[in-house]
């Protein structure tokens, strides 16, 4: 305690001598606790007090000249000003807290302040007639009233719980109301009013009369489109997105010259303001990006929702899945905000609705329909009339899972790449549980001369199944979480799944009826999906033999990564199911072709890496009919994808060279390739 202290309070009693004396009998680092005084009640003390934490004590910026809300400012400052402001709403839907973005703009929180039917009357007769006060009080505030607009209405999608809070956003109000208690035509009426008055003030130049009615306009158009998504009213979102997109373009035309340094404009926006607001966690000062990214993200945001306005008129739950798949694949810069991603998975399934108009039963009828061309009636007809069983018919229970299994595979294409890993995992266990089932299911239906229904889904069922471990293990390089030492059980893990996956694809073609097999969509997508996967089963073939020579742990190492890596393939569930899961990793199998691999003189790595161009190649001619609009978008994966099988022709020729071949030349970099590596000095 300082010397200089002074105690306030006879009531107080200075107690640092008796903790002196008592702590001399405790060894360094000891704590002594009471049953009334705990280490959080200690932690409590001390935050505080402390800057760090308590934001209630935050030591502002006293060499701040004050915010006087009402001063007077010139249009170009204006614009400066709402330009900024988007600035801040688009870096909170990038994932930064309110307080630290839009409620670090001033004028958010002075509103009542400028609200003209308050201002005094001396502020109505200014002699600057550069500087009109309506600029503040009814240009600025419509502005500030529509973002704040803007900011409700996508807080009420992404609280819906598509989306994850402090993971993929941030809902913390911090007690800011945010325009809730104003109707959404107020809120356009106010806009309005705003544009009225500077297309009929003669008090602002011209050039900025255009650039302030551009800017009102964008935002007017913004709340009637987060409007028309919040009310799913989809129809309506593709003229909105026009004029969003046009108005876009005539702000970046005309961007406002940086504010003077004696501007009052900059002291509009405090970035150590959040720290006096009320906050859950300690909050630091963000920088705010440039405002060409800024524009940049707000495109990719109008792009997205263009692209849900196009996607919810297609039933097709496989366009949906393919769609989905494509955006993780290759994921497009500003289209992975969380404020698309949870609209995008409403529009899939919200309150009993899939696409927004089929009841659940519509997931059932495209997985039989899209996979096998039969119609769920039929297969329920055939169902209930070979039952034999005892037991009343599982039909509800299958019904149930699949829908359920359908819904989340799509809806987790959206989910942050993470999280979607997770449910990938956990969804596994539903899908053999259901491939189990109809293996009993059909011991107990009455032999059929004919086609047999129930025979032909369980390859339907074991290929998505599959078809989520694939995900699996690909994800893993996409996110960076395999070391050196798990690479080669990677790619050799995931070869054998793809063989598996192969072997279901042509059960499937084979019993399809024989005109379907000719002209049907199903046929087109399945031969397409079968080149694409022995490609990536002949590239990943490559790669573990190559790859096997950088492992430098000892198997017992290498056995613990992989108990690690794969638990999801040993929880325990699985052994409450009599069938054995179809397609989990066997390290000793592992081990087994490592050794082979190696002293295997025909297999050539080049080889692998031309067959599978040559297969994606041919692919890039044949693109499969389920991906709809979005079919060039696959095929310039697919040619990125036999760019980089170009690239690596140059592997090894064999494993004799191999040998003396340097593995340091390849690289593995997501943002270039997600999965594979590159060859360093590309040609």
């Amino acid at each position: 305690m300082d010397d200089g202290y002074h105690m306030l309070d006879n009531n107080y009693e200075d107690v640092t001598a008796l903790f002196e004396q008592t702590s001399q009998d405790m060894e360094p680092g000891a704590l002594m606790f009471d049953k009334d005084f705990s280490l959080h009640d200690a932690m409590a003390a001390f935050e505080i007090g402390e800057p760090r934490f308590d934001s209630g004590l935050a030591l502002l910026d006293d060499s701040r000249p004050p915010f006087d809300p009402l001063v007077p400012l010139l249009p170009e400052e204006v614009c400066w000003m709402i330009d900024r402001a988007f600035s801040c709403e688009m870096a909170w839907h990038s994932g930064y807290t309110l307080s630290q973005t839009v409620f670090s703009f001033l004028y958010v929180h002075a509103l009542p302040d400028i609200d003209p039917d308050t201002i005094s009357r001396s502020h109505h007769h200014d002699l600057d007639r550069t500087r009109p006060v309506e600029l503040v009080s009814v240009v600025l505030r419509a502005s500030v009233l529509g973002l704040l607009k803007c900011c409700d209405l996508a807080w009420r999608e992404l609280v819906k719980g598509n989306v994850y809070d402090c993971e993929d956003w941030q809902s913390d109000k911090c007690d800011v109301p945010m325009s809730e208690a104003y109707p959404v035509n107020r809120i356009l009426g106010i806009l309005d009013e705003a544009c009225v008055w500077v297309r009929n003030s003669s008090r602002v130049r011209s050039t900025w009369r255009t650039a302030l009615s551009h800017r009102l306009v964008l935002r007017k158009t913004l709340v009637e489109l987060f409007s028309a998504l919040l009310s799913k009213d989809y129809f309506r979102f593709r003229p909105l997105v026009e004029m969003a997109r046009v108005m876009l373009q005539h702000v970046r035309a005309s961007p406002p010259p940086p504010p003077r340094p004696c501007s009052p404009a900059p002291r509009a926006f405090d970035p150590q303001f959040p720290r006096v607001l009320v906050s859950a966690i300690p909050l630091h000062p963000i920088q705010l990006p440039e405002q060409s990214k800024v524009w940049d993200t707000l495109a990719g945001l109008l792009d997205s929702l263009e692209q849900l306005s196009i996607l919810i008129e297609i039933p097709d739950l496989s366009t949906w899945d393919v769609v989905g798949t494509l955006r993780i694949w290759r994921p497009q810069p500003n289209q992975s905000l969380a404020y698309v991603r949870s609209a995008f998975q409403s529009a899939v399934y919200e309150n009993g609705i899939i696409l927004n108009k089929y009841l659940q039963k519509h997931a059932v009828d495209c997985f039989f329909m899209e996979a096998l061309q039969i119609p769920y009636d039929s297969f329920i007809s055939s169902f209930q009339t070979r039952w034999v069983g005892l037991d009343s018919l599982p039909l509800r229970h299958i019904e149930r899972t699949i829908t359920e299994l359908l819904v989340g595979r799509i809806k987790s294409h959206w989910y942050n790449p993470p999280r979607r890993r997770r449910y990938c995992m956990k969804s596994l266990f539903d899908w053999h549980e259901l491939y189990a089932t109809l293996t009993d299911v059909q011991k107990h239906l009455a032999p059929v001369s004919g086609t047999d229904v129930v025979a032909r889904l369980r390859p339907v069922v074991l290929m998505r199944r599959l078809e989520t471990i694939s995900d699996i293990v690909l994800s893993g390089f996409q996110l960076s979480l395999y070391s050196v030492n798990e690479r080669p059980l990677a790619y050799w893990y995931l070869a054998r799944v793809l063989e598996q996956h192969l072997t279901c694809l042509d059960e499937i073609i084979e019993v399809l009826p024989s005109k379907q097999r000719i002209y049907s969509m199903p046929r087109f997508e399945f031969q397409f999906r079968a080149r694409y996967l022995t490609a990536l089963q002949a590239l990943s073939l490559a790669l573990f033999a190559v790859t096997v020579k950088m492992m430098g742990s000892s198997w017992e190492r290498l056995r613990l990564n992989f108990l690690r890596r794969y638990k999801w393939a040993l929880m325990h569930e699985y052994e409450d199911i009599d069938i054995p899961p179809i397609g989990h990793p066997n390290f000793l199998s592992f081990t087994t072709s490592c050794s082979a691999i190696l002293q295997d003189k025909e297999f050539s790595p080049a080889e692998q890496a031309e067959l599978a161009e040559r297969l994606l190649t041919g692919s890039t001619t044949a693109p499969g009919r389920m991906a709809g609009p979005w079919t060039p978008d696959r095929m310039e994966f697919v040619s990125k994808m036999a760019e980089v099988c170009r690239d690596l022709r140059r592997l090894p020729k064999s494993m004799d060279e191999l040998q003396t071949w340097d593995v340091e030349q390849l690289v593995w970099d997501p943002d270039v390739q997600p999965w594979f590596p590159v060859m360093r000095n590309r040609s």
